[in-house]
């Protein structure tokens, strides 16, 4: 979300172009979404405060909320101690006033999950099915588990504002296209129109480790910082990189692509088709191959798991070789960009401290200067749906953002005003 001075520069310009198209109504939206913003943020909130902290008048503050009470979207709560005089009445964001979609692509299915505004996951739908090189049966997947998460959870079609889609690889997020996805074996697949006209709602696709910063930055544990990486380790290994509380995508959606970063270029074939990249060594794949060489038969995800609980020796050994090499392409992330917050998750959390601790210890000691000791990090328990739960916090975060002048961007109003 972005910060509550950029409401106020965002007022500014627009009041600035008194001729331009919409100026009054953008403004209106502009105040909308600045008091919900503050609602949100603030939990409780009188509209003396609200007045207060948005810099509006308590005429506009009073409209607003009068119409957004009648919606639905806030709820009068709690009565505040007084301080001399009648005591205020607060406010709250009413979370089951809507509902978003999240669904995250696998090369093996896609998982799809429905939660409320404040990002709480209601429903939970996996399905079954091969992805890999087939993007028009993804489409038509997304459409139908999407329909299907909202019927099982009984959620009226007027609750229902947008759908957010997680996909590995580099996407275009303006466009909603899938430049590359090795992993999907896609290229230059169009998923948001597609979805847009299927689904009669607004879509915004984006990198899925992208969605889980959104989803860290929206309500998790990166809340209060301001600069902050959310580290994925599974399959794949990538960053979302959130800088001055927004995050950063780079030049068409490509940053944030770690395990490709090379590690030695005479190294093992990566699934990209190059040599020695970072995933080739501690990627989830890597490690299932590196541990069945070792034990002189093929190890599943499952047995990788269970072989790190219980402490196997040649297991344990492999872990903490990959964990330093890991925890060492990190180190450089932090010396660059000198994040005050790491958040590690995905599915190689699962592999518990005999993975983790050596990664963290070498975060730490490899870090430039003091930047790995100073360094807070986070390591998150891992479910199923959490990838789904962070696209559909993907739609929350740009429904509830500064709106503009794109579809997209004005479909909350429309739903306010409905």
């Amino acid at each position: 979300m972005p910060d509550l001075l950029d409401y106020d520069r965002e007022r500014k310009r627009v009041k600035a172009l008194p001729g331009q198209p919409g100026s009054r109504s953008l403004i209106r939206d502009l105040n909308v979404s600045l008091l919900i913003e503050l609602v949100r943020r603030f939990g409780l909130v009188s509209r003396a405060d609200l007045a207060r902290e948005s810099q509006l008048s308590a005429p506009t503050v009073s409209a607003i909320v009068r119409v957004l009470l009648n919606r639905g979207i806030f709820s009068e709560v709690a009565v505040a101690p007084s301080s001399g005089g009648r005591p205020p009445i607060l406010l709250k964001l009413e979370p089951r006033a809507g509902y978003v979609v999240g669904v995250k692509l696998r090369g093996d299915g896609l998982t799809t999950v429905v939660c409320d505004l404040d990002g709480r996951v209601v429903k939970t739908v996996e399905t079954s099915v091969v992805l890999v090189g087939r993007p028009t049966e993804a489409i038509k997947e997304i459409a139908q588990a999407t329909r299907k998460a909202l019927s099982d959870a009984s959620i009226p079609r007027s609750k229902v504002l947008a759908v957010g889609v997680g996909v590995s690889g580099i996407i275009d997020s303006q466009s909603g296209v899938c430049r590359f996805s090795h992993l999907l074996g896609w290229r230059d697949v169009e998923i948001a129109a597609p979805l847009r006209q299927k689904l009669r709602l607004p879509v915004w696709v984006d990198n899925d480790v992208n969605t889980l910063a959104v989803a860290e930055k929206w309500a998790g544990g990166g809340i209060e910082a301001r600069n902050f990486v959310t580290l994925s380790i599974g399959r794949g290994i990538g960053i979302g990189i959130v800088i001055d509380r927004s995050l950063y995508r780079g030049t068409a959606g490509g940053v944030g692509e770690l395990g490709h970063v090379v590690f030695d270029p005479s190294g093992p074939e990566c699934e990209c088709g190059k040599f020695g990249c970072l995933e080739a060594y501690v990627g989830e794949r890597a490690l299932l191959r590196r541990v069945g060489e070792r034990l002189g038969h093929d190890v599943s995800r499952e047995d990788l798991v269970d072989l790190a609980a219980s402490h196997d020796p040649a297991t344990i050994e492999i872990l903490a070789i990959a964990g330093r090499e890991l925890g060492l392409a990190v180190a450089n992330v932090v010396s660059v960009l000198a994040p005050e917050l790491l958040i590690i998750c995905g599915e190689g959390t699962e592999l518990g401290e005999p993975f983790l601790a050596p990664a963290i210890a070498t975060i730490r000691s490899q870090a430039f200067a003091h930047l790995g000791r100073d360094l807070e990090i986070k390591s998150q328990r891992w479910g199923n749906d959490a990838w789904a739960a962070g696209a559909a916090t993907l739609a929350l975060r740009e429904l509830f953002n500064l709106p503009g002048p794109g579809e997209q961007h004005r479909a909350i109003w429309r739903w306010l005003e409905a």
